[in-house]
């Protein structure tokens, strides 16, 4: 209620009369009306525990054909190869956009504003044409390099494409360049549309765009990176982390008595500890299972492929080199078990993990023999490095999403997923995992060299003067003539 007081003749009229407060109520979380309350969810006392509650069994149904329903959508990309898979990044990926951008949302103080929402994309726009631009901008270039070659071989190239595959290589050459002016022009953009009254919430929309922005597109950027690594890299650690959370929460069904963390209720130490042990057990048998899929295991490599599969075509499969890292080998487990304990040092009793495996070599080793090797790849070596990871680290990306929700006192980020909630619920931890795994990958599996792919090299060339670019010709004429090859 408001008190109004009217004034006059230098004197003070009393008189009052009591009007009601009519200015829209606001939001107390800024919350899109798309997402669901907790409806007391998120109070710290009275929450049941998932082997308690009654609706549990509907709940795995649920759950189980939602998730049916998504690895069916995944398979489909992953046999259509690299740029269908990426496809599908990206399609997740603004998903999770759009519910992150609409928890901040107020449609009252936005009806004076009837450009911003285009703006926040746009600032998406850009991102999305940096993080990608710089995975795919050097394999694009030599796509669009044989194809027009090979049009040049069969005479079928006319003036036309020869000016597009011109100004292509332009925009992919100075694509950082493109994508900073991109998002200059967003900047003086938003400049001109502040208004007065408005600044704060404004600026806050501004930093919270760009804060949503890093933590969505830096990340699954990375699973970009891993695509293009071999489909084997990006399934095993999505796949992970799927198995790990359905044996975690399977085993907290059925036997999860002890909370985990207060901050998600519902998480028990028996089912993070037995969807951990699971899932590290299982590990190596799915990696072993998985490599032997020469489809998953084929990089992109140097030029982009917009087919793939198990009919990725015979030429590429024959093209793509046996990789190492898939090759089984003989491997003492007395050497592994010297490994484990040096790489834990102090924090096992010295020479534990050594004395188990001795016990492990009497029980099941050869008479006479004082070792027990068994074969297998390093590729199923990383893959227990990444189950560790899937089930000790990456279900902390969804407790910080927990609190996340807690802060904007909604359950879930949309309804999107029967039973899931939204695409970011299901993404939290595969954020997490993304990045490590591509860091895992350059770090330790991949080694760096000074080969360069002929999209790079496209793109070199185009920032070469007039000059140079003839006596590159000329250099490279005489190359062929060298290698007895003809000019084509």
């Amino acid at each position: 209620m408001v008190e109004l007081r009217r004034r006059g003749g230098g004197g003070r009229d009393e008189s009052t009369r009591a009007v009601p407060d009519v200015r829209p109520a606001r939001r107390q979380n800024g919350a899109s009306p798309r997402t669901r309350r907790a409806n007391g969810a998120f109070s710290d006392g009275g929450v049941k525990l998932e082997v308690d509650s009654e609706g549990k069994w509907r709940s795995l149904g649920t759950r189980a054909l939602s998730a049916a329903f998504m690895i069916a959508g995944l398979v489909g990309c992953l046999l259509g190869g690299h740029m269908p898979t990426i496809a599908l990044i990206f399609v997740v990926q603004g998903a999770m956009v759009r519910e992150l951008f609409a928890l901040a949302v107020e449609t009252r103080k936005e009806k004076d504003l009837p450009w911003f929402r285009l703006q926040q994309w746009y600032f998406y726009g850009c991102a999305v044409f940096f993080s990608y631009g710089r995975y795919l901008n050097a394999r694009l270039a030599a796509r669009f390099g044989e194809a027009y070659a090979d049009d040049d071989a069969s005479g079928g190239r006319g003036a036309l494409a020869a000016t597009f595959e011109s100004v292509l290589l332009k925009l992919l050459a100075h694509h950082g360049l493109i994508s900073y002016l991109g998002w200059t022009l967003g900047c003086v953009l938003f400049v001109l549309s502040l208004r007065k009254g408005l600044y704060l919430y404004q600026f806050g929309q501004f930093a919270w765009t760009h804060m949503i922005i890093a933590a969505v597109i830096v990340q699954s950027s990375c699973l970009v990176g891993n695509v293009l690594e071999g489909l084997i890299w990006f399934v095993f650690p999505v796949g992970i982390v799927f198995f790990n959370d359905v044996a975690a929460y399977l085993v907290g069904m059925v036997c999860g008595r002890t909370p985990l963390i207060k901050i998600s209720p519902k998480k028990t130490w028996e089912g993070f500890v037995g969807g951990a042990a699971v899932t590290m057990t299982v590990a190596p048998f799915i990696a072993a299972w998985l490599q032997r899929f020469r489809w998953l295991t084929c990089p992109s490599g140097s030029a982009l492929s917009f087919t793939g599969g198990p009919d990725l075509g015979k030429a590429a499969l024959r093209a793509c080199e046996a990789d190492g890292v898939f090759a089984p080998r003989a491997v003492d487990l007395s050497v592994v078990a010297s490994s484990v304990d040096a790489a834990f040092g102090w924090t096992l009793p010295s020479g534990f993990v050594e004395r188990l495996a001795e016990g492990v070599t009497s029980l099941f080793g050869s008479p006479g023999s004082d070792a027990v090797v068994f074969h297998a790849s390093p590729f199923q070596t990383h893959a227990v490095v990444l189950a560790a990871f899937a089930s000790v680290i990456a279900p902390f990306g969804g407790f910080f999403a927990s609190g996340f929700k807690r802060a904007f006192k909604i359950k879930d980020f949309s309804d999107t997923i029967p039973g899931h909630g939204g695409i970011t619920d299901r993404m939290d931890c595969q954020m997490v995992m993304a990045v490590f795994s591509h860091l895992y990958i350059t770090n330790f599996v991949r080694r760096l060299d000074n080969n360069m792919s002929l999209g790079a090299l496209l793109l070199h060339i185009e920032l070469i003067s007039n000059d140079e670019l003839v006596k590159l010709y000329k250099a490279v004429g005489r190359m062929l003539v060298a290698r007895g090859l003809r000019a084509p």
